[in-house]
């Protein structure tokens, strides 16, 4: 008897097209948003929630979400009404990737130390000194681990994304992509 779905049998298992069973630091949450702001960064007129959302294929309603949280930490402006729309509300050398990963999943860590250290089945009735004197080894590692992965993300900007996708996206896609969020914000305000 099986219990539950497998990826195979229920392509709902997955929140999107191309989803992986296997774990990561940071969630859906914060490729949406770096993504959205590589957009941003990338468009001469503010974008829509419902623009963005459709223009790459995700809810809605969550990135509406993460996009509080941008405005929240100052790194995005919005404007209200049927032309309304989000803007970078800083320079794109200046958001720098660590400060959209903290404004849209702020308790996010590398690791969280249980103290299981204290719990081996050798101690009696508590633990010796010597096994948790001190902070754990283990998570003193993670920690600058963590430190060490910060510092790189802080390091990288915005502007350093938009570097990489103008050398990667054709030409013609890029200007097509311009076209199309223009297009949607022109179609909208003119069915007023």
């Amino acid at each position: 008897m099986q219990i539950g779905l497998t990826p195979v049998e229920s392509s709902s298992y997955y929140p999107l097209q191309g989803a992986s069973l296997s774990s990561s630091i940071y969630g859906a949450g914060a490729e949406y948003a770096l993504h959205s702001l590589l957009i941003l960064a990338t468009q001469p007129a503010s974008v829509s929630i419902n623009d963005l959302a459709s223009y790459q294929g995700i809810p809605e309603r969550f990135l509406a979400k993460i996009f509080t949280r941008l405005q929240k930490a100052n790194l995005v402006k919005g404007s209200e009404g049927i032309s309304g729309g989000f803007v970078l509300a800083r320079a794109p050398e200046s958001i720098h990737v660590l400060d959209v990963l903290k404004a849209v999943d702020p308790r996010r860590s590398l690791f969280s130390c249980g103290e299981i250290r204290k719990n081996c089945v050798l101690y009696p009735a508590s633990p010796p000194r010597w096994a948790v004197a001190g902070p754990c080894r283990i998570h003193a590692f993670m920690e600058e681990a963590e430190r060490k992965l910060h510092g790189f993300l802080a390091s990288k900007n915005l502007s350093d994304l938009v570097s990489e996708y103008s050398c990667k996206a054709p030409k013609a896609f890029v200007v097509e992509t311009e076209t199309w969020f223009l297009t949607r914000k022109k179609d909208r305000t003119a069915g007023r």
